[in-house]
């Protein structure tokens, strides 16, 4: 069974671009209308008249992708160093969208709180070590930093 892709479907008046209307389906479904601006409507209605009706889906493909960027912009919170106060630490894991709900976000500013609590705030920074004849580990340290839980920041985080 071969791989079934979207449908689209452009409806409008001739003389009057802003009523054109996109609409998005699965073959044999019920079609939904994309969500699309005024401008947006003119544009593609005006690609339409003048192009064709795969310029004008392709702008909507191209809005929709648009869409799609915007909602991969996460963010987290982090605690300033208190060793080093112009840097900080967050994790990266613990992230939500920036549309999230005050609630949710203060959900992740909780749980980063309680993770580092665990250990009293510190972090291991890096590690430093010797090595004996067979190259295996000896003296082994670990330097740790203390993170400033009193003081969180905001981190944006970008994926793609």
């Amino acid at each position: 069974m071969g791989k079934k892709g979207f449908e689209y479907e452009i409806r409008g008046y001739r003389y009057a671009p802003e009523s054109f209307r996109a609409f998005k389906g699965l073959p044999g479904q019920k079609m939904e209308q994309i969500p699309l601006s005024g401008e947006q409507r003119r544009k593609m209605g005006y690609l339409c008249m003048t192009q064709g009706g795969k310029a004008g889906v392709a702008y909507v493909k191209h809005i929709e992708r648009e869409r799609e960027r915007k909602c991969r912009l996460y963010m987290t919170y982090g605690f300033l160093i208190k060793e080093n106060p112009h840097r900080y630490v967050y994790c990266a894991e613990l992230r939500c969208r920036k549309s999230d709900p005050l609630a949710v976000r203060l959900d992740t500013l909780r749980a980063f709180r309680e993770h580092l609590a665990q250990y009293g705030g510190r972090i291991e920074q890096s590690v430093e070590c010797e090595l004996d004849g067979n190259y295996r580990p000896v003296k082994v340290r670990k330097n740790y930093e203390t993170a400033d839980l009193s003081r969180p920041v905001v981190v944006w985080l970008y994926t793609a």
